[in-house]
């Protein structure tokens, strides 16, 4: 697999350089591994108050107690936290 630095500007001319939002779908290969800063953990609280903000109340990402009861033991974080979190802190690039 071929190792390609990745960068934000595109050359327009000499010493000239413009800002490049967004990758094409060519660029993504399998197997690659995007790292960038800042990290971010995801709490119990990020869980709670995007679920109740998107109006998604199931208790299965919101009742500690009604997800003990279930074959996952624990709340379940939502993918529209998932989502929303990682839309926070991707890199300018994507």
């Amino acid at each position: 697999m071929e190792n390609k630095p990745l960068s934000i500007l595109e050359a327009i001319g000499p010493q000239r350089y413009r800002e490049s939002h967004g990758l094409y779908f060519d660029d993504f290969n399998i197997g690659d591994v995007y790292e960038h800063k800042p990290g971010r953990t995801v709490t119990e609280v990020d869980n709670i108050w995007q679920s109740l903000i998107n109006m998604n109340t199931h208790p299965l990402h919101i009742d500690n107690e009604y997800a003990k009861k279930t074959e996952f033991g624990q709340t379940l974080v939502s993918s529209l936290v998932t989502f929303s979190i990682n839309w926070g802190v991707k890199p300018r690039q994507y």
